[in-house]
């Protein structure tokens, strides 16, 4: 009887714990987001500023010269698969401007936001007591990816 009762106290807790360990994560309200960008340039200075080729000029030494870009701001995601960004800097690079919804997914403690062509991958975590994702690390889709982080505001 002991080693019943003993068993069903033990499922009960791994139950108990899978199921929340299972929850509905969630995005729902404003978030502070930075990426970094490394950009790969080729060209030469002249003096102090770079100049960017794809043929070299016979007169100059070019390079590989990597950049480094941040892109920085605000999104907010209602909750029901729409992201809207409010601030934006892209840092001289490519992406979305103020006022764009993008649609996004979670699926367990991982999404996507944007299209396979122009989005993110995202890793949630730092639950709340609701299930939102408080910290979100970020990925961007491109063959040279961006990396950062959504901080909920």
């Amino acid at each position: 009887m002991k080693k019943t009762a003993l068993f069903v106290i033990l499922m009960t807790m791994v139950l108990v714990t899978a199921s929340s360990a299972t929850s509905l994560a969630s995005l729902k309200g404003t978030y502070a987001f930075q990426l970094m960008d490394v950009n790969n340039e080729f060209g030469y200075y002249s003096g102090s500023t770079w100049v960017s080729v794809t043929t070299c000029p016979t007169n100059q030494h070019c390079s590989n010269q990597a950049f480094s870009k941040v892109s920085y701001g605000t999104v907010s995601f209602d909750g029901l698969g729409h992201v809207k960004f409010l601030t934006i800097s892209n840092g001289g690079s490519h992406g979305p401007t103020v006022g764009t919804v993008w649609a996004y997914s979670v699926s367990g403690f991982n999404g996507a936001m944007g299209t396979s062509a122009n989005g993110a991958y995202l890793t949630l975590g730092n639950f709340n007591t609701a299930g939102v994702a408080q910290t979100v690390l970020m990925r961007t889709v491109d063959t040279n990816p961006s990396t950062g982080t959504l901080l909920l505001q």
